[in-house]
């Protein structure tokens, strides 16, 4: 039991670390994630920074809505 706890807790753990990294302009250009939107992602990201995943997908959003306007 103390084993499958233990399991669960690194999975936990390891799904945390991997929310958090960041990957620089270069990188996520680069990532299948973004294919359909290099143009906004070039846009958007300063070259000199870095960016998680998820940061990006939320730049990308607010972006689009202010278009819509």
């Amino acid at each position: 039991m103390d084993m499958a706890v233990k399991e669960k807790g690194s999975s936990a753990e390891g799904r945390a670390l991997k929310k958090e990294r960041k990957f620089s302009k270069q990188q996520l250009l680069a990532a299948r994630r973004f294919q359909g939107r290099k143009d906004i992602v070039n846009a958007l990201l300063d070259p000199d920074k870095q960016y998680t995943a998820e940061a990006v997908e939320k730049m990308i959003e607010t972006y689009m809505k202010g278009q819509v306007n």
